[in-house]
């Protein structure tokens, strides 16, 4: 009986420690898994964290491209719109009509006779005019006149629709065209009812007649002492020139030809003439 006993015993004992063996196993078992799901969790979520930090990265970079692009695209769009602007402004600048004045003239610098102490202008006298004082000098009342030029580049940017100032009077422009001569005819010309402007040079230009010739305005009368070296140059024969002191001007005869603006420049230098050229007319 007790050898039962300690058999059963043993057999107790021994299925005791099977299963505390057991039971140690499966929870070092346990354990271990539990380690290696932490580990390999953990590495997950390395993995997460450093897929979305890429993921932001490339969100970022791509935000920052597009704002970029943005901002080039605003960039063009304002530097077309400036440009568009400005070549409005220009198409309208020149589509406005302008208005052009001449050099002198009526609304220019000489305005009185006074004005025209040392200077040389064209004029008019008749020989009665020239009086011989008691002094012995000579004195001479003429009548001064200008004629009005204009800038060669204002007459060739003249368009339809501009206005230019003639002998005080407003022109507006309806027609412009340049004649085989080289003249430029506003509205027609003359025989129009229009105005013609000449060249000697190109540089400046002034309007003429139905004759041709220069269009000249009064300024105003003015008497004159014929200066002590006065001389007289006589051009109007095209195949002779003549010179004549003051007493053999003086002593001169009238004559067909006569003293006119178209052919007459008197030279004044401190309030006296100088020189009194005739020139010849064709």
């Amino acid at each position: 009986m007790k050898k039962v006993r300690i058999i059963l015993t043993a057999v107790l004992l021994a299925m005791s420690l099977t299963g505390c063996s057991t039971a140690t196993e499966e929870t070092l078992s346990t354990s271990g898994n539990s380690s290696e799901t932490q580990a390999g969790t953990e590495k997950f979520t390395e993995a997460e964290v450093s897929e979305t930090e890429t993921e932001k990265s490339t969100e970022t970079e791509t935000e920052k491209s597009a704002e970029t692009e943005t901002t080039e695209a605003e960039t063009e769009e304002s530097t077309e719109a400036t440009e568009a602007a400005e070549a409005e402004t220009e198409e309208s600048a020149a589509a406005e009509p302008s208005e052009v004045f001449p050099l002198n003239g009526p609304l220019g610098r000489y305005q009185s006779p006074e004005e025209f102490n040392s200077a040389n202008f064209a004029a008019s006298f008749d020989k009665d005019d020239l009086v011989k004082m008691e002094d012995g000098t000579f004195s001479l009342t003429v009548m001064i006149y200008r004629y009005e030029l204009f800038s060669g580049d204002d007459i060739s940017a003249l368009k339809k629709g501009d206005m230019i100032w003639c002998l005080g009077e407003e022109v507006m422009i309806d027609t412009i065209e340049m004649a085989d001569s080289g003249a430029v005819l506003i509205n027609g010309g003359i025989e129009n009812g229009g105005r013609i402007l000449k060249t000697d040079d190109g540089g400046v230009y002034f309007e003429a007649g139905m004759n041709g010739r220069k269009s000249y305005y009064e300024i105003g009368e003015n008497t004159y002492t014929l200066a002590e070296n006065f001389v007289f140059t006589d051009n109007s024969d095209p195949d002779a020139s003549v010179t004549y002191t003051a007493e053999e001007f003086f002593a001169l005869a009238s004559d067909d030809i006569g003293f006119i603006n178209a052919n007459t420049i008197v030279y004044t230098n401190d309030g006296m003439i100088t020189a009194i050229e005739r020139v010849y007319i064709p």
